[in-house]
């Protein structure tokens, strides 16, 4: 990974903001099948875990200088964690970013005891999907679903057992 980016896991205004543009911007080029329905989801989602679930979780954002170039979550959900909000930025990839950002959030699941750790992603996404597998993820469910627009993709259910 390149020496000139910093990871940081705690927020700060105005992050919640450059993480919904990251997607939107990091997934436009991605099969067409992401929009502005996406963006808005990731927005949504995102108010959610501040306001709803009080921001229980953490957060890791990668920054090169000033720019936001990948985020990674995982959420609190009782005795597991959401891993949620994983992106790098097409100017940052190649680079061992995403594997990174993955692996801080699962240290840190396994640190909070929780039992497993459970994640959603679509088709489409082949690096995302070779971390996940590389990582011992399990596919447990999938499903044909109109998401982020009319097209139809393959919602995937993943889940890891940690303990």
């Amino acid at each position: 990974m390149s020496d000139n980016v910093t990871i940081r896991s705690e927020l700060r205004p105005g992050d919640l903001g450059r993480i919904v543009t990251l997607h939107g911007e990091g997934y436009a080029s991605e099969e067409g099948h992401f929009g502005l329905t996406f963006e808005a989801y990731v927005a949504r989602t995102l108010a959610d875990f501040v306001i709803d679930n009080e921001a229980q979780g953490r957060v890791w954002l990668a920054e090169r200088g000033t720019v936001l170039v990948g985020c990674a979550a995982m959420v609190a959900r009782d005795d597991r964690g959401q891993l949620r909000w994983v992106i790098v930025s097409p100017s940052a990839r190649s680079e061992g970013l995403g594997k990174r950002l993955v692996d801080e959030a699962m240290a840190y699941a396994a640190a909070q005891g929780w039992r497993e750790v459970f994640l959603e992603t679509t088709s489409g996404l082949p690096a995302s999907m070779n971390i996940y597998v590389r990582l011992g993820f399990e596919i447990v469910g999938e499903e044909h679903l109109e998401l982020w627009n009319p097209h139809v993709q393959k919602l995937i259910r993943m889940r890891k057992a940690l303990k």
